[in-house]
């Protein structure tokens, strides 16, 4: 742990150590993380990444926290941090590019603020552009693969440009290499009219305003919908809607979301998820596969 420390602090990056994840992820569940880490540029999140290899030291990076379960017992790991690096470069073309850790929803407000559009989509994405290029996140009909021209990824402490149509996307996955770090993405916007987008977007948010419990702390769907029916609907026929396990809940307004009601633990999580997925299989025969992805 001390040669860590000391490193990290040569390093001149952010760190905490012993940290609490239910501070960090949006579900507020999760044991405590050996470190978490905070590169504030790709050179020290690349010279972060190096270090920690060079000591055979297990790693995971994450964005914003949502999308995310850590289970109880915590990580042995450390947690580098994306949230920092958050450049967004609008050029007149219509070319976006940001750093991994800039938020979708501030992505979307500049690029209809510039006067483009093909954003709108992203309207109440929680999470990062590196999360959201990873997982192929998407909403409204559309998907993160639809306007990605390019990201840039660290594999094997190297950085390569990747096209977007040599990344074979599938639903809620690019199939990027699992121990590949998305860095930097490209977007590819087209002229828009911004009264236009900005009504569509506000048309987005209400209805998810209306549909999902976005004042309490959640991760986000749970579930991938499966092919012929959207999971929350199963889950509501299932009859789940509102059943708590501790101080967690399936949501009484969205089945495909799990809220902390009250100091919920992970465990209390992950046994509604277990519980949605036997019924999905008893009643229906239906493999519910989760969406969120969960540590520890």
């Amino acid at each position: 742990m001390q040669s860590v420390i000391k490193g990290l602090e040569a390093l001149g990056v952010e760190f905490r150590s012993n940290y609490s994840m239910s501070k960090f992820t949006s579900l507020r569940v999760g044991g405590y993380a050996d470190f978490v880490i905070y590169p504030s540029s790709i050179v020290q999140l690349t010279n972060v990444i190096k270090f920690l290899n060079d000591l055979s030291y297990p790693w995971i990076v994450l964005g914003a926290g949502t999308n995310t379960i850590v289970l109880d017992k915590g990580i042995s790991k450390a947690v580098i941090i994306t949230k920092k690096m958050k450049s967004i470069d609008i050029i007149e073309s219509g070319e976006v590019i940001t750093e991994a850790g800039a938020n979708l929803g501030t992505v979307l407000l500049n690029t209809v603020r510039s006067g483009y559009t093909g954003f709108e989509f992203a309207a109440g994405i929680p999470g990062t552009v590196g999360g959201g290029v990873f997982m192929n996140a998407g909403a409204n009909g559309a998907e993160i693969k639809d306007i990605l021209t390019k990201a840039w990824i660290l594999i094997d402490n190297k950085i390569e440009e990747v096209d977007r149509n040599d990344i074979k996307f599938q639903y809620r996955k690019s199939n990027l290499p699992d121990d590949s770090i998305v860095i930097k993405a490209s977007f590819n916007l087209e002229p828009g009219n911004r009264q236009y987008s900005e009504k569509i977007v506000k048309e987005y948010l209400e209805k998810r305003s209306k549909s999902q419990p976005i004042t309490m702390s959640n991760t986000g769907s749970i579930f991938k919908n499966p092919v012929n029916i959207p999971a929350g609907k199963l889950i509501e026929e299932l009859g789940l809607k509102g059943i708590k396990h501790g101080g967690a809940q399936i949501s009484e307004l969205h089945g495909n979301f799990i809220v902390n009601v009250g100091s919920a633990k992970a465990s209390d999580v992950i046994s509604l998820i277990d519980l949605a997925k036997k019924n999905a299989m008893e009643s229906r025969g239906i493999r519910l596969e989760t969406e969120v992805r969960i540590f520890g």
